[in-house]
């Protein structure tokens, strides 16, 4: 991308930049709080919990943020667990 096509895009306001260390702080705080120790299969962003959105929506393009429930179904967990075992067998 040329650099004037990056100055617009990120002129534009339909992305959200971070620092490099704004962008490890959710991933730091995850892997280090003693608050999360022996919890798993979430979703963080921005040091919060991600919110579950509607997954049913449309138009996504309002949840820019957010985890849709289907990925955290423990059902689809195993299904695509088991289909990534069949590609490798």
């Amino acid at each position: 991308m040329d650099p004037d096509s990056l100055a617009s895009l990120r002129s534009s306001g339909l992305f959200r930049y971070k620092s490099t260390e704004q962008g490890a702080a959710t991933s730091v705080l995850v892997a280090s709080s003693p608050q999360l120790e022996g919890i798993g299969g979430r979703y963080f962003e921005d040091c919060n919990e991600a919110e579950i959105i509607n997954s049913d929506a449309t138009d996504l393009s309002d949840h820019r943020n957010g985890v849709a429930a289907y990925a955290l179904d423990p059902a689809n967990a195993k299904h695509l667990w088991d289909v990534s075992q069949s590609l490798l067998a």
